[in-house]
């Protein structure tokens, strides 16, 4: 991983600050039932107001960012990741992300995005633990967050855009983070 101001490099990824001229494609994806796939209800983002929200940095400040994912091969966008400090709690971070393109899930992508953006927002801030939700049937999901050192917390229901949901909260600690081997020995 190298990062270079805004962005953060993997091996065949670059997340990268949304700017404008991604609303589009953002708020097309907010809306879209394929781009989210089984387990994400469509967000509908309205675009004046994503607008204003880049504009005015919400989606990148101290205590939260958002970033676009893009192939570094050809640029091209196919997703998103996003992480926030969890509401009353400024020592935990929520992240989630989205692989919106169909022909570019199971490739792998989704495990590097998360990876990655776990080490940077363990390198960059003075977190204690990382927090993720995942749908009780998404399977491929709950083996990537194991894989990646997660904790099963807890199964509860939640509200997903008024659709109720069942669903995993998994947890990586900085003691967990720290002690991974998958963080320690990486060749990207």
């Amino acid at each position: 991983m190298s990062l270079f101001g805004d962005k953060i490099f993997t091996r065949r990824l670059i997340l990268r600050k949304i700017q404008e001229i991604d609303i589009p494609i953002i708020v097309a994806w907010s809306q879209s039932k394929i781009a989210c796939g089984e387990y994400l209800n469509p967000g509908k983002h309205d675009m004046e107001q994503m607008r204003q929200q880049v504009r005015s940095n919400v989606f990148w400040s101290d205590g939260e960012k958002m970033f676009l994912v893009e192939l570094r091969e050809d640029r091209r966008s196919i997703g998103t990741a996003h992480y926030w400090y969890s509401p009353g709690r400024r020592n935990t971070v929520s992240m989630a992300l989205k692989v919106a393109i169909p022909e570019e899930r199971g490739k792998g992508y989704g495990t590097e995005i998360q990876k990655f953006l776990i080490m940077y927002v363990f390198d960059q801030l003075p977190v204690e633990a990382i927090e993720m939700h995942t749908d009780v049937n998404n399977t491929a999901q709950q083996r990537c967050l194991q894989k990646l050192g997660f904790e099963l917390i807890e199964s509860l229901v939640y509200d997903d855009q008024q659709e109720k949901r069942t669903g995993h909260l998994f947890r990586l600690t900085a003691e967990q983070y720290h002690s991974h081997p998958i963080y320690q020995f990486h060749y990207e």
